[in-house]
């Protein structure tokens, strides 16, 4: 038969009932507040999301890094709520268990001294005594499942249950804990599971039988009493406020994962938004690098690895902007020079024709003028040739290919004897030659008849530029390993501008002049060449006092 419960049990129930009600409610709101700020946040990620999952943004680094570093992220969490999840249910499910034993075993304990004490125990037909309720223990244990029987193995008490009788669950329960208890009074105590758990790894049902056991006289306990039946337990009175605690544990766990893997997905984006950004800089550089912006520079704030990368680019940008410039500037000079040696070579040539011509033609009679004639075709022949020689020089020592026969040589006599041969020349256009060379200057490894021509070209300059009445000044001093010979004149100068430009071939300060009246324009487009296959250096600079000066460093003989 069933038990009822008490009056005030009913009450207390119905109260318990009432509050889990309103417990229940106000979780719900709360629940429903934080699901109406997840809800917000997720639809923020969620659209993140799907712009990440376009096909299109699947093969950026910036969107595999994110899902790399997200999933990543994901992994962890998940392995440590699973952790979480599985050691608080597993404590709490032991909780349950060893709480559940020791009721039962307290349970039978008090139905063991209850037969003595004149509670509800009655004399069964056999003279055994019948286990019976007492108003404390059904106060006590009226709100747990509980089964007891008695020795004959009938069930006096079930459980209250408000599904129908036909209830599987129920029956599947009632039978399992009916086989624990037939064990029970034979004496063995069961605990285990039972079978048809909603959720069964969260929150285990329980069970526990043991024998209940008559009180002898003057016994404090009653291991060594006769068994006057069994009792069984499947819950004890807390059990829907643990397993609703149980459940908020476990939905926080899970709620709290979710939240973790969608902001680690969002600081992850993030993250890597930072790391590629200056990927992204450096590819829109080298875009418009290959369109021939070569001055196009990055300023990158990344990382060491991506700043060292940006400083290398920047790098190269600069040699390969200096190397376009340089070549650009090879084009223009190697149209220059097509132009100017064909400028330099029609004037001869148009001379020899013309004379040729009219010799041919018979149109010069007069022998003198033939013989004049004959002896321009010669001088402009002669021209040709010169012009012709020093481009070649110039190319061969440009290229290497011409050898020095380098010695150490004297500098002061060589000037000396360099100044002889041009002393009358210098006499005639009234311009003062002066030479202050010490006598201690140390020989310089040289070519004497290259080191020669190039004391020719550099005086033959000053002279073409140095006016009436003028001077010339040749001086030479050591410095280091290395023995600079300057000579400067009291002429026009030359603009800063201009300094570079007058070693390039056939380039004049005046334009207007040609080869006839300002040389050929390859004079110091050959002293550069030679003083470069000495291992030296040409320079041009201001005189103190006006004029140009031109300073060449040439190395110390060894030894």
């Amino acid at each position: 038969m069933r038990v009822g419960m008490p009056v005030g049990a009913k009450s207390r129930e119905r109260n318990r009932e009432r509050n889990g009600e309103r417990e229940t409610s106000g979780t719900n709101a709360a629940a429903g507040q934080s699901a109406s700020g997840a809800a917000s946040l997720s639809g923020g990620v969620a659209r993140v999301l799907a712009r990440l999952a376009h096909p299109a943004r699947l093969k950026s680094l910036r969107v595999q890094l994110s899902l790399g570093s997200a999933l990543i992220a994901l992994g962890a969490i998940l392995l440590v709520t699973l952790i979480a999840l599985f050691s608080i249910t597993t404590s709490f499910n032991d909780y349950r268990r060893n709480q559940l034993t020791a009721e039962v075993s307290q349970l039978a304990l008090v139905l063991g001294r209850q037969q003595l004490g004149g509670g509800d125990a009655t004399a069964a037909p056999n003279g055994r005594p019948r286990l019976g309720l007492s108003p404390l223990v059904r106060q006590r244990f009226g709100a747990a499942n509980m089964w007891v029987m008695d020795a004959s193995g009938r069930l006096i008490i079930t459980p209250r249950s408000d599904a129908p009788d036909g209830d599987a669950q129920f029956q599947r329960d009632e039978a399992v804990v009916t086989d624990a208890l037939h064990r029970a009074i034979h004496g063995a105590s069961t605990e285990d599971s039972l079978p048809g758990s909603v959720l069964p790894w969260v929150s285990t049902r329980y069970y526990a039988a043991a024998p209940v056991r008559a009180v002898r006289d003057g016994s404090g306990d009653a291991v060594d009493g006769p068994i006057i039946g069994a009792v069984a337990l499947s819950a004890l009175s807390r059990t829907d406020r643990a397993l609703t605690f149980a459940y908020q544990v476990n939905g926080a766990l899970l709620a709290g994962a979710l939240l973790a893997a969608l902001l680690a997905g969002l600081l992850a984006y993030l993250f890597s938004r930072r790391l590629t950004r200056p990927v992204a800089h450096l590819t829109t550089a080298a875009a418009a690098m290959a369109a021939g912006e070569y001055a196009t520079r990055v300023q990158v704030a990344a990382p060491e690895e991506l700043h060292r990368l940006a400083a290398a680019f920047n790098e190269m940008a600069a040699a390969l902007e200096a190397d376009v410039t340089a070549l650009r500037r090879q084009e223009h000079l190697r149209r220059e020079l097509v132009a100017n040696v064909a400028h330099e070579l029609a004037t001869p040539l148009t001379a020899i024709q013309g004379f040729t011509e009219a010799l041919l033609d018979g149109v010069v009679h007069d022998p003198e003028e033939r013989t004049e004639s004959t002896r321009l075709i010669a001088r402009e022949a002669g021209r040709l040739r010169r012009l012709v020689g020093q481009l070649r020089q110039v190319a061969l020592y440009d290229t290497g290919a011409e050898t020095l026969a380098r010695g150490p040589v004297a500098l002061p006599e060589l000037v000396d004897e360099t100044l002889a041969v041009l002393g009358p020349e210098f006499e005639r256009r009234d311009i003062r030659l002066t030479s202050a060379l010490p006598g201690d200057l140390p020989p310089i490894s040289a070519d004497a008849d290259r080191l020669t021509e190039i004391l020719l070209n550099l005086l033959d300059n000053a002279l073409r530029h140095t006016p009436a009445g003028g001077v010339i000044e040749v001086t030479a001093a050591r410095a280091g390993q290395m023995v600079r010979l300057a000579i400067a004149d009291t002429g026009p100068g030359i603009a800063p501008a201009e300094r570079e430009r007058i070693f390039d071939r056939f380039y004049r300060l005046d334009a207007s002049r040609t080869a006839a009246t300002g040389g050929s324009g390859l004079g110091l487009a050959i002293v550069r060449s030679l003083v470069s296959a000495h291992g030296g250096t040409i320079t041009v600079d201001d005189r103190p006092g006006g004029g140009a000066r031109f300073t060449v460093a040439l190395p110390v003989a060894a030894g």
